[in-house]
């Protein structure tokens, strides 16, 4: 049984071909169905050229966890591939490496590598590179997943579906759950995938408010951990130094340019979400 590949997109007719025909040309024989999210740009007539099966999400009525939940019905076989409509793959064996993830029956989910994008400003491609690149870092971190590019084992999502009441990383709190089950989220990264934004100060500020206001509500906080000290002055400080290094490294200058106001609206949106979450919780 040929495993199914589910794209979700809106309003991506820039790159959804690039996307589309990444996935066409895999190695490892799919299915494919894509779940529009009433794209009103041409993504859903491109998309038509490659498959029928496609799902219409109504505006107003995306749901992430819904909309992933819905995707895992519509499927069937014991892994289901996911990938965003604006997330490219970059061979023929970004499939099969994905799915070789999977080494135990323990493994709930696996995350491919995203590099960045050719235009992509020099902080997010820092960023992107830290997050993913060969995997290192993310053993420092608390918990690290990526539903961009990734694949779910059914018997796990069965046993504990996605949450449908959060708006903001709904697959870390679904990875972070399986974890504290005992189940495996690993990271492969061989599975290579493009994909990256250049945000505006204020598209920035609002995804980092959404993200600290998940946190808080998806992972447990000790008072020194919520303190504005440990949760959001160190990391900036951190994250400043370490693109000044990299600006300073790499010739990048504007890196060291862009880093200050780039970095507060981080600190100000991440700790603005979290206090809110944390209200949330009470």
């Amino acid at each position: 049984m040929n495993p199914w590949v589910v794209m979700r997109c809106y309003n991506d007719a820039w790159i959804v071909r690039e996307t589309m025909e990444g996935i066409a040309g895999q190695e490892v024989p799919h299915r494919l169905i894509v779940f529009d999210n009433e794209s009103s740009d041409g993504s859903v007539e491109i998309i038509r050229e490659f498959t029928d099966r496609i799902v219409d999400v109504p505006k107003g009525k995306y749901i992430p966890g819904r909309v992933l939940n819905d995707a895992m019905k519509a499927t069937d076989g014991e892994f289901v591939v996911f990938v965003n409509s604006d997330c490219v793959p970059q061979n023929r064996q970004w499939l099969g490496n994905l799915l070789g993830g999977f080494k135990q029956d323990t493994d709930a989910a696996v995350f491919g590598r995203q590099i960045p994008r050719p235009d992509c400003w020099p902080l997010f491609a820092k960023d992107t590179e830290d997050t993913f690149g060969d995997g290192a870092r993310q053993k420092y971190w608390k918990h690290c997943f990526s539903m961009a590019t990734s694949a779910v084992r059914r018997r796990a999502w069965e046993e504990m579906p996605f949450r449908e009441d959060i708006q903001y990383s709904e697959d870390i709190d679904w990875t972070w759950r399986q974890r504290q089950a005992g189940r495996t989220i690993r990271y492969v990264a061989d599975s290579i995938a493009m994909h990256s934004h250049n945000y505006t100060l204020k598209q920035f500020y609002k995804r980092q408010y959404g993200e600290g206001r998940a946190e808080a509500a998806i992972f447990d906080w000790s008072n020194w951990e919520r303190a504005y000290l440990r949760y959001s002055l160190l990391p900036f400080v951190r994250q400043m130094v370490s693109d000044f290094k990299y600006g300073l490294g790499t010739g990048r200058l504007s890196a060291c340019l862009h880093s200050p106001g780039l970095r507060f609206a981080q600190l100000l949106g991440r700790r603005r979400g979290f206090l809110d979450g944390l209200k949330a919780r009470q």
